[in-house]
């Protein structure tokens, strides 16, 4: 991937992710989530859930699962974030201006 968004989102598939995601958007924000892990199906029902919520238009989200953040680089601000692909290893990189890692919590129900 070699993509530019407004703002990297990563933590576990949790409300706060959600919420934080969520406002984004509705600022017209460009998002991408990344998710430690996942179910099958997990990214389609929250980036489902996340643009009928925001009213964003889809090209306005991007959602990972079973991927890390394991670089955030820029030299007076953020730039860019690297991340790791779990099942592969494979290491990609999106431009972005801002990053927020989430704490933990529960794992929401839809």
């Amino acid at each position: 991937m070699n993509s530019w968004v407004d703002i990297v989102v990563a933590g576990r598939d949790d409300e706060a992710v959600t919420d934080a995601a969520l406002g984004l958007l509705r600022q017209g924000r460009r998002v991408l989530v990344v998710l430690g892990e996942g179910t099958p199906g997990r990214a389609l029902r929250l980036r489902r859930h996340l643009l009928e919520a925001s009213g964003a238009g889809s090209r306005q989200l991007m959602v990972m699962t079973h991927a890390e953040v394991v670089c955030v680089a820029g030299t007076a601000r953020v730039e860019a974030v690297v991340i790791r692909h779990s099942r592969s290893g494979r290491l990609s990189a999106v431009n972005t201006g801002a990053f927020i890692r989430v704490p933990e919590g529960p794992t929401p129900s839809w």
